[in-house]
């Protein structure tokens, strides 16, 4: 007769407990040695009246068989392990095959990375360091175990000038990539390059503050479009010429027309009502793609795209996502828009106009006035104002 504890093999292979009243005890072992059952433990209840065995849930149903065929009472009071659970399901084998392929999914999860995560980076786009590090062998879906950080830091670091410093570091399945841009050596130096300050419009000086270089004019002079009002170029006592970077704040007081255009009659989308989906599934970094008729996509359509992503339990997004790009056509149709809407245009037009050319200015005065002639509104604003008509302006230095 063999006994034994509870193990992870018995688990897999399930076990069943059952009672036996006392009296027939020594039937059931008979039993036992006559069939060749085996059971893994064997105890009485607390108050001695029952037995209770645990035995090999592949032999349950020959046990009752046994039992009731020498009329010896059994009753079955728990079944446990994997075997049991597996015939609790019956038919039901789907569920089964999706347990076992969500279970060997998780596992192979945790070998690939899920998310690259990228930080300290300002002029580089985070599409254009995953491009250079998917180059190294670093992307979604990427082996753990395959992935030599110092290797890729030092190939990367040969290969692009734009990156000083780079580290990567990977915790879980997320790999964390640090890095610090070159100092831009084309803005660096257009930065000490010389250059004046000219006039950007016809105006009076009303106030300066110059930061570097010399005036070239008075608070209170006239100054027309392109005049110089601060100079690059100035004389030492030690060398006959120098060169300098112009910088500063010329305030004026400005008076200028500004005039916009609508027409009546204008080219618009007009919508055509169809709708055309391209459905793409990204896993692991990788695209399959989901529609194939790519030959009868419209030329003229708007195209708007929906990324729905997997975040179960809230624990972080999966690699696994689907993109829908939604393409809805349309004609390009002349419209004829009423009075109304043509002076709402140009009145939106007329204040984005202002903003562009005048910022941060002070508008003293605005005079409004417009018509329709020929087809068209045409709107016209005089504007005096108080703004910084500075405008610096390189020049080359010839040796």
């Amino acid at each position: 007769m063999k006994s034994g504890g509870t193990s992870v093999f018995i688990w897999l292979l399930g076990s069943f407990e059952a009672r036996i009243p006392r009296v027939f005890c020594e039937d059931f072992l008979n039993l036992c040695m006559r069939y060749g059952f085996v059971y893994y433990s064997l105890s009485f209840d607390e108050d001695g009246k029952y037995v209770r065995v645990t035995m090999a849930e592949s032999e349950r149903k020959k046990v009752l068989t046994a039992c009731r065929m020498w009329q010896i009472r059994i009753n079955v009071v728990s079944r446990r392990g994997l075997l049991p659970k597996m015939s609790d399901i019956g038919g039901r084998w789907g569920l089964l095959v999706g347990a076992l392929l969500s279970i060997c999914l998780y596992f192979l999860a945790q070998s690939v990375i899920w998310r690259v995560d990228i930080v300290g980076n300002e002029r580089l786009s985070d599409e254009f360091i995953q491009e250079i590090l998917a180059d190294q062998g670093l992307c979604v879906g990427e082996k753990i175990k395959s992935i030599n950080a110092d290797l890729i830091e030092q190939k990367i670091l040969i290969s692009n000038s734009d990156i000083s410093w780079i580290s990567i570091g990977v915790v879980g399945t997320v790999a964390r990539v640090e890095i610090r841009e070159s100092i831009d050596t084309d803005i660096s130096q257009k930065e000490t390059k010389p250059a004046n300050l000219i006039s950007r419009f016809d105006a009076q000086i009303v106030g300066m503050e110059v930061y570097s270089g010399f005036l070239a004019v008075e608070e209170g002079d006239f100054v027309r479009a392109g005049e110089l009002l601060v100079s690059g170029i100035y004389k030492t006592e030690k060398a006959p010429l120098r060169f300098t970077r112009a910088s500063g704040r010329i305030l004026g007081r400005v008076e200028h027309t500004f005039e916009v255009e609508i027409p009546l009659i204008q080219a618009q989308k007009v919508p055509t009502g169809d709708k055309i989906e391209k459905k793409t599934l990204i896993f692991f970094g990788k695209s399959i793609k989901l529609f194939t008729n790519y030959r009868n996509l419209p030329s003229s359509c708007d195209i708007i795209n929906y990324l729905y992503t997997l975040n179960p339990f809230s624990l972080g997004e999966l690699p696994i996502a689907i993109s829908v790009d939604e393409y809805h056509p349309y004609e390009i149709t002349d419209v004829t828009i009423s009075e109304e809407e043509a002076i709402g245009q140009a009145y939106e037009r007329l204040r984005s106009l202002i903003d562009e050319q005048l910022p941060e200015a002070q508008i003293l005065s605005k005079t409004l006035y417009g018509e329709f002639a020929d087809g068209k509104y045409v709107l016209k604003c005089e504007v005096t104002a108080i703004c910084n008509i500075a405008k610096q302006v390189e020049f080359e230095v010839l040796n």
